[in-house]
């Protein structure tokens, strides 16, 4: 017999995205500013109801001019916690610029950050990188440990099962035993057309009724690109999808032309992220082209509170 031991802590994990609209001017006032510490404090966040701990940022400029500092700050309990967290800006492509890290166990009575996150001049001479449309989106990634428990047991651990989305992936790679060829502009995708009728209703009514396309091997898919096909192919085999923060508008059109119903629900929610008043009607249209009812509803809350703040 043996005896296994472990103690283990769980961690509970968030990132948190403040977006500051109209940050240009706020700077340039707080530059001017007789105040020692002008700030701006963002909404409340938790991890999740267990932790019950709230967390808000504070991005402020101190009395040394030319620098932003950015800190977290914990609202409520005086207990000691275990965190990792890490502060940074997302750029005009999404990704992830002036990253900070930080490990601390400690009560956190006081915030926690950097007193130089952000260098104004820099910030500003490269506006159209960092500040898109006149607005700074700061994140903290926030990870929360729990006390280490402990338990012993006289077996050994099973090793995890495959998951079936491993064997669809793997086939998705290989594309062994395909049976039917997607033409899309210059480049040719192997498939099996069981996969595609089972995701795609689209695919289902090709490949089922007495269509050109279930005589003949090849498929010709015309109106769209082929990488966005590329990736639609990748999520209809996986349920996954890569940097689709990048594509999403792209995607939104395929997942509604052939009825894709989650990837179409994910590409409403990455497009809701990116709305702003320069491009909202452009998303109106977007979305009422093709039939998008949440992103619609979320544009047209956004532009009606946008409306109340400015009358």
């Amino acid at each position: 017999m043996e005896i296994l031991c472990n103690s283990y802590s769980q961690k509970h994990k968030v990132i948190n995205k403040w977006k500051i609209d109209q940050i240009i001017p706020f700077i340039e006032s707080s530059e001017n500013s007789d105040e020692r510490t002008v700030k701006l404090v963002s909404p409340y966040f938790t991890i999740n109801d267990e932790t019950k701990s709230s967390w808000h940022l504070d991005l402020r400029r101190l009395e040394e001019k030319g620098w932003l500092s950015l800190f977290l700050f914990r609202n409520d309990g005086n207990d000691k916690v275990r965190i990792r967290f890490s502060l940074f800006i997302l750029d005009n492509k999404n990704e992830r610029k002036f990253f900070k890290t930080s490990c601390h166990h400690r009560d956190f009575s006081e915030g926690r950050g950097n007193l130089k996150f952000l260098e104004i001049k820099q910030l500003l001479d490269n506006k159209d990188d960092f500040l898109p449309n006149n607005a700074l989106t700061v994140c903290a990634e926030l990870t929360v440990y729990d006390d280490y428990k402990s338990f012993a047991t006289e077996f050994l651990l099973q090793t995890p099962q495959r998951h079936m989305t491993d064997d669809f992936k793997e086939l998705y790679d290989s594309k062994s035993n395909s049976d039917v060829i997607l033409v899309v502009g210059n480049e040719k995708f192997k498939a099996h057309k069981l996969i595609l009728s089972t995701r795609s209703p689209v695919f289902s009514a090709m490949f089922t009724h007495e269509m050109k396309e279930n005589r003949e091997s090849g498929v010709t898919i015309p109106d769209i690109d082929p990488e966005i096909f590329n990736k639609m192919l990748e999520f209809i085999y996986t349920d996954e999808i890569n940097n689709l923060d990048a594509d999403a508008a792209y995607l939104l059109e395929a997942a509604d032309k052939y009825q894709l119903l989650n990837l179409k629900s994910l590409c409403e929610e990455s497009l809701s992220k990116s709305c702003s008043i320069d491009n909202a009607i452009k998303l109106m249209i977007l979305a009422d082209l093709h039939n998008a009812n949440q992103l619609l509803e979320f544009i047209f809350e956004f532009m009606i509170k946008k409306y109340q703040r400015y009358y």
